[in-house]
């Protein structure tokens, strides 16, 4: 073993500059090192720090550590601590670039194999799944059920599912991506190929292969697996030559009857940004939406995602959680993830009080976001109306209609009476309040439009 906690700690001096406090003390911190040959190990306290330095530090923890030992260090995995049993001969792959796992591959081993037919741009391939983003560990309600199903239909190995392309919209944080990688990780046991992109990699592939002259290359590459999937298709709007070579490539696809997954943060009907040819093309198959998930799925996931980390979390913490964390998944995950830190840290139980405490500032600025002023002022923006028409007695339709959801918003997300809410709107009566909570209430029932609406500005609210 050489001198790798001198190595390490050459990577922490540099992290520590380029990284929030609070975000450095918390995750970086804890994690321990070795090095073994071309390989640093670092050991992670359990299996939610490893996603977490996954997900948002691996590729600059990458980066560094290879400079820092002068490129003797060829690679870097991430474990669990107690997991590791001797020198590692797997691991959890770097992310630095996307890696295409093949077919071939056993279904239970974690290694992720390069294919003899590497990338036109690297000597890496093209395709990453996360490990953990299985059907088993994706936690269902009636926010995703639809959206569950379909992809788990795709999954089967004699599926009859002829949707296709299969188009995945709702906001970021709700589990597109889990779905996606999914898919891939069935087709990997059921012995088919895929190749999974976010949207960012797929351009800088046809961007590279444009300006060698290879797109054909790239694209005959491609076109030999059985499914693609693309993540946020919506980012290559504007970018007319990639847009064009991926439309070519979908249409490929289309004709061979062979699968594709896109995923977007809005239906195909809405992205305006994309003349016609796109959208009905991609509102061809199915398309499914996954919205914010309901209480009794967010303490589920809670309470699934403690579990994995070898931790029970009590229902009244998940509890809490759930109902100071509403807007997405990931926001509940990084919520959880501050929890269980917190107590690592501290070597304290989890209890409400320790939960409260770790949460303290996430409930501050929720608390803040909910506020009746930013209440108004949210809706107001929404419907290009003024806080002052809000506040107004005027009755016109576009002037009432925003009034009334703001009231109805106000009573739902904040602990204010009716009376208090009706005094925040120009002095209004209580009455009127009960009586917007009720039309509002009416409307979402009849008018999916405005359920839409009024969902979507409860989560930008709730958001902070």
């Amino acid at each position: 073993m050489s001198d790798s906690l001198s190595l390490w700690d050459r990577c922490l001096d540099d992290l520590r500059y380029q990284l929030k406090e609070n975000e450095f003390t918390m995750w970086l911190r804890p994690l321990s090192a070795n090095e073994y040959g071309d390989t640093l190990e670092l050991l992670a306290p359990n299996q939610y720090f490893v996603s977490h330095v996954q997900q948002h530090h691996f590729t600059e923890i990458e980066k560094l550590a290879k400079h820092h030992s002068q490129g003797s260090i060829k690679q870097v995995v991430i474990q669990v601590e107690s997991s590791v049993q001797s020198k590692p001969t797997h691991g959890v792959s770097s992310v630095v670039d996307s890696m295409q796992i093949s077919s071939t591959s056993s279904p239970a081993s974690a290694t992720l194999k390069k294919q003899a037919d590497t990338p036109i741009s690297s000597d890496k391939a093209l395709s990453y799944i996360n490990p953990l983003y299985t059907f088993e560990t994706f936690v269902t309600g009636k926010s995703n059920m639809l959206a569950y199903k379909a992809c788990l239909e795709l999954g089967k190995k004699q599926s009859q599912n002829r949707h296709n392309p299969l188009f995945l919209y709702g906001a970021s944080g709700l589990g597109k991506t889990h779905l996606m990688h999914s898919v891939a990780h069935r087709y990997l046991k059921i012995g088919k190929t895929f190749y999974y992109f976010s949207s960012e990699k797929f351009i800088n592939q046809l961007v590279y292969a444009l300006r060698n002259q290879k797109i054909e290359q790239f694209k005959k590459k491609i076109k030999r697996v059985d499914l693609l999937i693309i993540d946020d298709v919506h980012v290559l709007a504007g970018k007319n030559k990639s847009s064009s070579e991926f439309l070519s490539l979908f249409a490929d696809f289309m004709v061979e009857g062979k699968q594709v997954i896109l995923a977007s943060d809005r239906h195909p009907s809405q992205m305006t940004e994309f003349d016609e040819r796109f959208r009905s093309r991609f509102s061809s198959g199915l398309a499914v939406s996954i919205d914010p998930p309901e209480m009794e799925t967010r303490m589920q996931i809670l309470q699934k995602k403690a579990h994995l980390s070898g931790v029970e979390l009590p229902k009244e913490c998940a509890l809490f959680i759930a109902q100071n964390v509403v807007s997405n998944v990931r926001r509940l995950e990084g919520a959880l993830n501050q929890v269980l830190a917190t107590a690592n840290l501290t070597g304290n139980p989890i209890d409400l009080d320790m939960v409260q405490y770790a949460l303290k500032d996430v409930i501050a600025i929720r608390s803040q976001a909910v506020s009746m002023d930013n209440i108004r002022k949210v809706v107001a923006e929404y419907y290009d109306v003024s806080v002052k028409d809000l506040m107004s007695k005027k009755r016109t339709r576009s002037i009432a209609r925003p009034r009334q959801i703001a009231m109805a918003l106000a009573r739902e997300l904040t602990k204010d009476s009716f009376p208090d809410i009706g005094q925040s709107f120009g002095g209004r009566d209580h009455t009127t309040v009960m009586h917007a909570c009720d039309k509002v209430a009416e409307l979402r029932r009849e008018d999916p439009v405005l359920d839409k609406e009024y969902k979507a500005l409860a989560m930008t609210l709730q958001a902070g």
